[in-house]
């Protein structure tokens, strides 16, 4: 009697060879990811351990003790105004301003108090604008921040143009995904399922209407028209949007624009400030200003 020849449980020799070439590749790959870590690790201390002169250790440290005692002497000055503003808010006499951070005094640290208002204004980086209302309220805020931002009267057009081609909403992730499914999604939208919301263009009415629709604001000349004529609802339209991310005012490669670029940081380098307790804001012809970097 025959007896049958049982089939071996081992695998095909490609499979094998497949999970060799596999397990081989991912051991490349862990140490190319090494190297590179230790790469980023070294560069990381190098710029660390970057040789300081001391004459640049104490001009900096100057420039922060300065910049210290400038927000004593104008918090001192405008006490009295800010505790009223804390009473009141004169909307009658407030007028529409657009705030832009800059680069502040060269080598100083940022004081704690003045970040803390950046963030007020939602001017976390350089280059970026907000608008806002000018009164007694918020002109003891701008006074402590005054190095670092530049402000000005803007006019409808610049308005207009900053809305049209610099606005950004957030949305939540659902909104994003529901807008994916149908194919609604347009260029400049980055979706990215890790985060909880998600910046687009403010191009779309029916996004509008359905946000601020209850304000009577259903389009984007409403808003255009609500944040120019500073109208009962001007807050609610200026935190529906994002601060406008501006370009540098000076960039380009070509040698012309590369002298004008070093031209522009030594003129940042030498800006003066002025640790007056009553020195006025940097107020400067915004729409010429925003223009360049539109």
């Amino acid at each position: 009697m025959s007896s049958e020849e049982t089939p071996l449980t081992t695998n095909p020799e490609i499979v094998l060879r497949k999970r060799k070439n596999a397990l081989r590749l991912r051991e490349v790959k862990k140490l190319q990811a090494g190297e590179r870590a230790a790469k980023r690790l070294a560069r990381k201390n190098s710029k660390n351990q970057k040789f300081i002169r001391a004459e640049t250790m104490i001009a900096r440290h100057r420039a922060s003790e300065r910049e210290q005692y400038r927000i004593k002497r104008v918090t001192k000055y405008d006490r009295e105004s800010i505790e009223r503003s804390d009473k009141k808010d004169d909307d009658e006499n407030s007028k529409l301003v657009f705030i832009m951070r800059i680069k502040g005094p060269y080598g100083a640290r940022i004081p704690y108090k003045a970040i803390q208002i950046l963030r007020l204004l939602r001017l976390d980086a350089v280059n970026v604008g907000t608008f806002a209302k000018y009164n007694e309220t918020i002109r003891p805020l701008l006074r402590i921040v005054n190095p670092y931002i530049v402000i000005g009267t803007p006019s409808l057009a610049t308005v207009r143009n900053l809305i049209q081609k610099r606005a950004r909403v957030r949305i939540s992730v659902s909104e994003m995904k529901t807008k994916t499914e149908k194919g609604e999604i347009e260029e400049g939208e980055e979706y990215d399922e890790a985060r909880e919301t998600v910046s687009v263009p403010l191009n779309d009415n029916n996004l509008i209407e359905e946000k601020l629709g209850e304000n009577g604001i259903i389009c984007t000349e409403d808003i255009i028209h609500e944040i120019a004529s500073v109208g009962p609802s001007f807050k609610t339209c200026v935190k529906f949007m994002e601060p406008f991310k501006l370009e540098p005012p000076v960039n380009g490669w070509n040698a012309f624009s590369k002298l004008e670029r070093i031209e522009y940081d030594e003129e940042m380098k030498n800006h003066r400030v002025n640790n007056s307790a009553r020195a006025p804001l940097n107020e400067v012809d915004v729409d010429k200003f925003i223009a360049n970097q539109i």
